[in-house]
């Protein structure tokens, strides 16, 4: 197998930052909104900032580990049950820390309804 050379890497690393573009954009919109309005979210402000930062945490760092770990299988001598069980597990992290994500802005949500209450 010959290696991959760097310019199909980085054709495929921009592919892969080009898919996580909008939540990304989403992402730094939120946090921005955030810190504007911080005062008046008081509580549920931090939550949010928690879970749009673990978004824009994983837009960058998502296609970089795939990148990593498709060079690994690429190179290693293993099977090839081994490198689909590493993408597998892989997939489920990353779905994971989104559901991370997402339930840090529930939280945040839940937060704001309290603090508007009291």
């Amino acid at each position: 197998m010959n290696p991959i050379n760097d310019s199909v890497q980085l054709t495929a690393l921009l592919s892969l930052f080009a898919a996580q573009l909008p939540i990304l954009l989403v992402s730094v919109l939120g946090c921005l909104v955030v810190g504007v309005r911080r005062n008046e979210l008081s509580t549920a402000s931090s939550w949010a900032l928690m879970g749009f930062g673990l978004s824009i945490l994983l837009c960058v760092l998502i296609p970089v580990v795939q990148i990593l770990v498709q060079n690994w299988a690429m190179n290693s001598g293993h099977s090839m049950a081994q490198r689909a069980s590493v993408f597998t597990v892989l997939a489920v992290v990353w779905s994971l820390l989104r559901a991370a994500s997402y339930a840090l802005l529930l939280m945040a949500i839940i937060a704001g309804r309290t603090g508007t209450k009291g």
